[in-house]
């Protein structure tokens, strides 16, 4: 939350500039100037789809998980924006990188953060700042409030408190900006709220300003969802190539999936229009640089709840049915 991050009614035009050795607190200091690609840009559906994921996530599932949870019931409720994937970074992944390390959290903004190692750090321990969120009972409040205010820059906007028109100054550096609302003491960027990060919560007016930049989020049919499958080629473990079928529902209906050196990372989807239990079955056949092909199979069951969007990867695990692997989605 770094002071030159600005704010939920005050919007960044993003200047670019050369980026040497610069880290990611170190980025878009200067004041910002007029740039016009800092806003994600829409599909032609109209969503913007944002693709997210961890630089090193391993042994953080319970806050990982927490994070996304509160950006997909915050900013991507209201917002016709679609953050997808959150799993671990590729050295070749676009969207949101984030890192988990024990400093003061900070994001880039807008743009800027397309496919930029470390562009935005959050802090799960506190152990070296914001040490009274050690406590159990306090700790993933406020993983999860930071996450929605470092998400706001993610998006583009700036600190509420930076506005010329703001009454706050704590950490305030007044600099232009698209003003989208009337000044909002209760916005999750403004510094000066009474409720830190706002509880986690989006104001009335972060709504409305989010809302003017990226559209407001289409009801649709209740209870309809996805599924995202995504395959990736493990080059270390010397995989050249995988076919990957997969059935699922009580229709069995069919995907495949097909990753090779040349097209290394690939994804299928599923949508549903109700929710309630799915089951699926996977099978694979995988070449190995040593000229050997070995098979996989898996299946299991998920509960699938109204209106959700899931994003899984396959994984394999040493095989237990007359298969040389176990697929698991995870």
């Amino acid at each position: 939350m770094n002071a030159w991050k600005r704010t939920a009614a005050v919007l960044i035009l993003l200047a670019f500039g050369a980026f040497v050795s610069a880290s990611a607190q170190d980025l878009l200091r200067a004041d910002a100037s007029s740039y016009a690609s800092w806003q994600w840009p829409a599909h032609s559906d109209g969503i913007t789809y944002i693709p997210v994921c961890w630089e090193n996530g391993t042994g953080w599932q319970q806050e990982t998980q927490h994070v996304k949870n509160k950006i997909l019931t915050t900013w991507g409720t209201y917002a016709n924006v679609n953050f997808y994937g959150w799993g671990n970074c590729q050295s070749n992944s676009r969207g949101v990188r984030i890192l988990i390390t024990d400093t003061r959290s900070n994001s880039g903004i807008g743009r800027s953060l397309d496919g930029r190692r470390n562009g935005m750090e959050l802090n799960f321990t506190f152990r070296n700042f914001s040490q009274g969120c050690q406590n159990e009972n306090r700790r993933f409040a406020c993983i999860g409030g930071v996450a929605v205010h470092e998400f706001g820059h993610a998006l583009g906007l700036m600190h509420e408190q930076d506005r010329a028109d703001s009454t706050c100054n704590l950490e305030s550096r007044h600099s232009g900006g698209i003003l989208l609302t009337a000044y909002d003491p209760n916005s999750v960027m403004n510094y000066c709220n009474p409720r830190w990060n706002n509880d986690g919560n989006l104001s009335s007016l972060d709504v409305v300003g989010i809302q003017r930049l990226y559209g407001k989020r289409s009801a649709g049919p209740a209870s309809s969802g996805s599924v995202v499958i995504k395959d990736t080629l493990n080059f270390a473990a010397g995989q050249r190539s995988e076919h990957i079928i997969m059935t699922l529902g009580n229709n069995n209906s069919r995907r495949d999936m097909k990753v090779t050196t040349s097209s290394p990372n690939t994804s299928v989807s599923y949508t549903y229009s109700t929710p309630g239990r799915y089951c699926y079955k996977l099978w694979s056949a995988t070449a190995y640089s040593d000229g050997n092909t070995y098979e996989g199979y898996g299946e299991g069951c998920w509960t699938l709840e109204a209106g959700r969007n899931y994003t899984v990867e396959v994984k394999f695990r040493t095989g237990t049915r007359g298969k040389a692997f176990d697929i698991v989605l995870e």
